[in-house]
């Protein structure tokens, strides 16, 4: 095998990208792991690369050039190789079709941009056999202190951005260090890519013993929903107006009452709503993931107050910012505090967007969905936006949209940014509209019936 050291034996071959794509490959690989080459398929089917690269990246064809000969030319150079097509260009992006064209897979960036890191960081992890690490998210739920692991364990950091391993495959998590993670309302550890096979397996046998539900884990059960929410919007975000008809937008909004069904939270759960919660918080930043944790996020504070219809939260949830894949790149992956006014106004408009995206697919919503996505970004103070309302005229479900939407951004894990427990998140959140009435986000009474059920840190 190559020495991992030496970066310039896991080459990836990138070609066509445009100015939103490329600068993202530069922060993901190091300047000796990338051989760009012109997009010239002829030249391509005479390239000769030793070793072969690890993955192929292409973005969109030239004039002249279609993504199927794209992808024949690529394959026929590279059987084994994956081939991925990469565009921040909304325009006639259709994943399926994409794929059927012979592409591993299809990615638009912004709202992709989590799962193209993670599947280049997947993707050098397995040609170098785990020498170069990448890691995975599972839930602390599916493993148990004092129970002999097959994989390695690993604590991340995310202020500092480092992993740091707990414990090793053969051994167990520490019954201390296991209740100190949970007494911290800490959910989640981390496996490396190679070893996650591991952890399906070990997870898999123990629901077996456990004759368990469906034999899902909760951290397979986070990646079915993320999934199933990114083939959701890949259907959604197809513009061709031959595909925008009723039937097909009936057909979209029964995919999303399938997600809420499979994989939201139930009514018969409103006991378990604040347990439920906890197991949902620190998720890792993505805009699947978010629409995912949104959805479960409103529907549990819609179930723990008895306020508002809880599956038309769920809905909402899942799609109150597909809108924001109208807005340009660069202005929604800043802090809105760094956004000028004129990038603020142009990222605002992705309310509008998600509501234009809604009337062209037809997808017939009922009255408090739409709305809960229309009003989600207004202020009971009536500083909010798109429509400046205030008060009473907005929605209960779109306030307690908007509720788990703050509440998801406070508690996610990022990178630089320390953790918030949720009992901390949703005490700024409170503190905030109590001292700041001129700006206040939320009803106060609305919040006070929370601050009885949410209870406080230890």
């Amino acid at each position: 095998m190559a020495d991992p050291k030496d970066l310039s034996q896991f080459r990836v071959l990138i070609t066509g990208l445009d100015a939103v794509c490329r600068p993202l490959i530069d922060h993901l690989l190091a300047k000796e792991q990338i051989l760009e080459v012109s997009y010239d398929l002829e030249k391509l089917m005479e390239l000769e690369v030793s070793p072969p690269p690890v993955m192929l990246i292409f973005g969109p064809p030239p004039e002249g050039v279609s993504l199927n000969e794209t992808a024949q030319v690529a394959r026929m150079q590279y059987q084994t190789q994956p081939i991925y097509f990469l565009t921040s260009i909304r325009t006639n992006f259709n994943r399926k079709d994409i794929q059927k064209n012979g592409f591993t897979d299809a990615f638009l960036i912004p709202i992709d941009l989590d799962t193209v890191k993670q599947t280049v960081k997947d993707e050098l992890s397995k040609a170098t056999k785990g020498a170069i690490r990448s890691y995975r998210q599972v839930q602390l739920v599916d493993i148990r202190p004092n129970e002999t692991l097959a994989f390695d364990t690993y604590m991340y950091m995310p202020v500092n951005k480092k992993h740091i391993k707990m414990s090793v495959s053969g051994d167990d998590l520490d019954q201390s260090q296991y209740e100190k993670m949970t007494k911290s309302q800490m959910n989640s550890v981390h496996v490396t890519s190679d070893q996650i096979q591991n952890f399906y397996e070990f997870t898999a046998q123990k629901l077996v013993g456990l004759q368990k539900g469906d034999g899902l884990s909760e951290t397979e059960r986070k990646e079915r929903m993320t999934g199933a929410i990114r083939n959701l919007m890949s259907s959604v975000f197809n513009d061709s107006s031959s595909d925008a008809t009723i039937d097909a937008g009936r057909s979209i909004v029964t995919d999303c009452q399938e997600i809420v069904k499979t994989f939201i939270v139930s009514a018969d759960e409103k006991n378990k709503w604040y347990e439920k919660m906890l197991a949902a918080t620190g998720a890792e930043s993505g805009s699947y993931n978010h629409a995912g944790n949104v959805a479960t996020f409103g529907t549990l504070f819609s179930l723990a107050v008895g306020l508002g219809k809880a599956d038309d939260i769920a809905l909402a949830g899942l799609i109150h910012d597909m809108g924001l894949a109208d807005v340009p790149a660069d202005i929604q992956t800043k802090e809105e505090s760094q956004r000028t006014k004129e990038e603020e106004e142009q990222y605002r408009k992705h309310v509008d967007h998600t509501l234009s995206i809604i009337k062209f697919r037809k997808m017939i919503l009922p009255d408090s969905v739409t709305k809960a996505i229309a009003q989600h970004h207004e202020r009971w103070s009536g500083t909010g936006y798109p429509r400046g309302l205030a008060g009473s005229r907005i929605t209960i479900e779109a306030q307690i949209l908007a509720l788990a939407n703050i509440f998801d951004h406070l508690t996610m894990t990022k990178e630089g940014k320390a953790r918030m427990s949720p009992a901390k998140a949703f005490k700024l959140i409170y503190e905030e509209n109590l001292n700041h009435s001129s700006t206040a986000s939320f009803d106060l009474e609305l919040l006070k019936k929370f601050l009885v059920v949410f209870p406080e840190e230890s």
